[in-house]
């Protein structure tokens, strides 16, 4: 498998927080990514911090990072190959899996640590 590089994206994100039985709120559609998971007890939201209103309930301070890279479906251990290193590193993260990739949260305050303890372990981040 060729290097994995990480692109930083623009912005600030949130991870809200609903019950499992809100319909879902029309802001989150403003942002330029988002992802929604539902179970039967909560629903959560990750989007742009810009655009969330006071009163949700919401973790801030977010960066989010994409894997540069269609991934096949078939690969094992590209979580595990980022997440070691970065865990290591004192690094909390979120995963997201999408169908073509994969991206990381990691907060705000330690992307600096971050981007090195990754480019140790041999990723490219830009």
């Amino acid at each position: 498998m060729q290097q994995l590089k990480f692109i930083i994206l623009a912005g600030n994100y949130s991870l809200c927080r609903l019950n499992h039985n809100d319909a879902l709120p029309s802001w989150v559609f403003d942002s330029s990514f988002y992802t929604i998971s539902k179970t039967e007890t909560e629903s959560s939201i990750i989007c742009e911090t810009k655009f969330v209103p006071s009163p949700i309930r919401n973790n801030d301070g977010w960066k989010l990072l994409r894997i540069d890279a269609v991934l096949n479906l078939s690969l094992t251990g590209i979580t595990a190959k980022f997440s070691q290193p970065l865990a290591e590193a004192g690094v909390n993260l979120c995963v997201i899996a999408t169908f073509d990739t994969d991206y990381i949260m990691a907060k705000e305050e330690k992307l600096v640590i971050a981007k090195e303890a990754l480019e140790k372990a041999g990723f490219i981040v830009e």
